[in-house]
């Protein structure tokens, strides 16, 4: 018999427990196993290792326990602070909007009434209101590119 036989024989049996065999493959390795007598001895001897090793009992030290336990609820605690930071963050965002919201109508009744009161026109009223939405975005994001480039370029990190 070709020896490629015998290797995809005992791959299948390998293959049999953790793995899905397929029905062709599985048809296929019974009828092999049943002419070749190394590959069904190889069959027997890997299944009695398995059940020897399943056989084996494991436990884990009372140390090991305590030490998982302590790591299981430190992680947990992690979580929890996590999940709090985000409802905070959350939170501020939704007051964040609603204030500009109200700043923003309440900014664009002063542009108008400005605007009608040194009769500028439509588009210079806009450029305006949009310039002054605009500007703390800007100067936020100037800033910020200006520090990483300080932090790169004295200490090789952009970790506050």
């Amino acid at each position: 018999m070709n020896s490629d036989l015998h290797e995809r024989a005992r791959m299948l049996i390998a293959l049999s427990g953790p793995e899905e065999v397929s029905s062709a493959e599985r048809s296929w390795l019974a009828s092999h196993l049943e002419s070749c007598t190394s590959c069904r001895e190889f069959a027997e001897n890997s299944s009695e290792a398995v059940r020897a090793l399943r056989a084996i009992p494991i436990t884990a030290s009372g140390s090991l326990v305590s030490a998982t336990r302590a790591r299981v609820r430190q992680r947990a605690q992690e979580l929890q602070r996590h999940r709090e930071r985000q409802r905070v963050i959350w939170v501020c965002c939704v007051a964040v909007t609603l204030c500009t919201a109200i700043n923003t109508a309440i900014l664009w009744r002063g542009f108008v009434w400005l605007g009608q009161y040194a009769r500028l026109s439509a588009p210079v009223l806009g450029t305006g209101f949009a310039l002054l939405c605009l500007m703390p975005a800007i100067v936020t994001g100037i800033l910020m590119l200006a520090r990483g480039t300080h932090l790169a370029d004295h200490n090789g990190s952009f970790q506050g």
